[in-house]
């Protein structure tokens, strides 16, 4: 049979490990269960092919955040009901229009009737992350899948509207720098050289502002190819870089302690923190298992290192709140209500109301920002627009000699 190791955490949130022997990976869980462990990471020595494990995985399936929010709400809404699992999955598939979420949603019905669990099968999909998987087993082992489900696509909801938030504020101030950039390309191009030839004509001195503007651009027109390559040359090297665990370290490191985008990035990353160990200790996963899940899922490499000092003292029972301060990225009246929730013994509920704050306040700081970043794009391309009339309109007035 194969050789199965495992981590599971006990009710105290004691970290368990050791191997078993199993037929599957659900005689694993289930053994772990009946001796009250939690499992959090079972994993076999037996390796599968790997067209196999590509398959399963997923790799290269896109599901956007949304279809995934759908298919919670729905999944939830679907077993209140009082549909069988099976049956409610059944019944998303032949609903589902999008070819990636139909091929995953087949593969989960066929895992679930070869005996495996629901949180089993969707572990074994890259679409479902760790904090799912992780709701979704508690829900299973405490018999309240349903509310986990409806919790869980809430989480999920919020987590889409803040970040479709973000993304459709930063739309209008592209469009302003991109628009500024491609009106100096164009005068450089086309406007500037038509002006040279005429100055050239003209036979007088040009003053020193029209020099450095035809200078600048006959210099854009005959090397325009070495500036592409050198950009291009840098954007290899940066993403190689970024790429190595140093690079990665640092760029995540820079993204907390930036002047403004760390404090907005410390403000996202607060709430996300909040909501989702929030969500897991209103589902029943223990501290410690929850701590695992949340620092396993933070993106910010930096901070999930920070995290692993935060874990490893709260296994030593040190106070959440007082590790959290040592970190030095969370905002104060995030620290203050999670201390308020160790002390009154409602850490979850207090979570919960911090993300909310913390989301608020990101959204206030993004639209602070952009209040301020919008007219000052206008007036950088304002001034470089009219920097490049003047010059060309100063040696004309000059010929004829017109006075201001």
């Amino acid at each position: 049979m194969p050789l199965f190791h495992y981590r599971a955490s006990d009710i105290k949130g004691n970290i368990v490990t050791g191997t078993l022997e199993a037929r599957e990976e659900r005689l694993v869980v289930l053994q772990l269960q009946q001796g009250g462990l939690i499992p959090l990471r079972i994993t076999t020595e037996a390796a599968a092919p790997a067209w196999q494990d590509r398959l399963v995985k997923g790799r290269g399936r896109r599901v956007p955040l949304g279809d995934l929010v759908l298919f919670t709400q729905e999944l939830a809404a679907l077993l209140k009901a009082g549909l069988p699992l099976e049956r409610s999955l059944q019944a998303l598939l032949e609903v589902t229009t999008r070819p990636a979420m139909k091929a995953i949603l087949t593969q989960v019905l066929r895992d679930l009737q070869s005996g495996k669990t629901f949180s089993e099968a969707l572990g074994r999909h890259r679409v479902f992350s760790t904090l799912y998987v992780s709701l979704v087993r508690a829900g299973e082992a405490g018999g309240f899948l349903e509310e986990a489900l409806f919790r869980l696509g809430d989480y999920l909801k919020t987590v889409s509207e803040l970040r479709s938030y973000l993304l459709t504020a930063l739309i209008y101030p592209m469009i302003l720098a991109g628009v500024g950039a491609s009106s100096l390309i164009l005068m450089l191009l086309y406007v500037v050289p038509r002006f040279e030839s005429f100055f050239k004509e003209m036979g007088q001195n040009l003053f020193w502002t029209t020099r450095m503007l035809i200078i600048l651009s006959e210099a854009f027109r005959s090397y325009w190819w070495l500036g592409g390559l050198m950009l291009a040359l840098t954007a290899f090297v940066v993403v190689r870089l970024i790429r190595t665990p140093q690079g990665r370290m640092a760029v995540d490191r820079f993204k907390i302690s930036a002047p403004f985008l760390g404090d907005l990035n410390r403000r996202v990353a607060a709430a996300f923190f909040s909501k989702t160990l929030g969500t897991l200790l209103t589902n029943g996963v223990p501290l410690v298992p929850a701590l695992q899940v949340v620092q396993a899922s933070v993106n910010n490499r930096y901070l999930s290192q920070a995290l692993e000092g935060v874990l490893a003292n709260v296994e030593k029972g040190q106070h959440l709140s007082g590790l959290l301060k040592k970190v030095g990225m969370f905002p104060e009246l995030f620290l203050q209500m999670v201390a308020i929730g160790e002390e009154t013994g409602h850490l979850a509920e207090m979570l919960l109301s911090a993300a909310d704050t913390l989301e608020g306040d990101a959204r206030a700081t993004v639209r602070r920002f952009l209040a301020l970043l919008e007219p000052v794009l206008i007036l950088v391309t304002a001034v470089v627009v009219a920097f490049i009339i003047v010059s060309l309109l100063l040696p004309i007035l000059n010929m004829y000699e017109i006075q201001f």
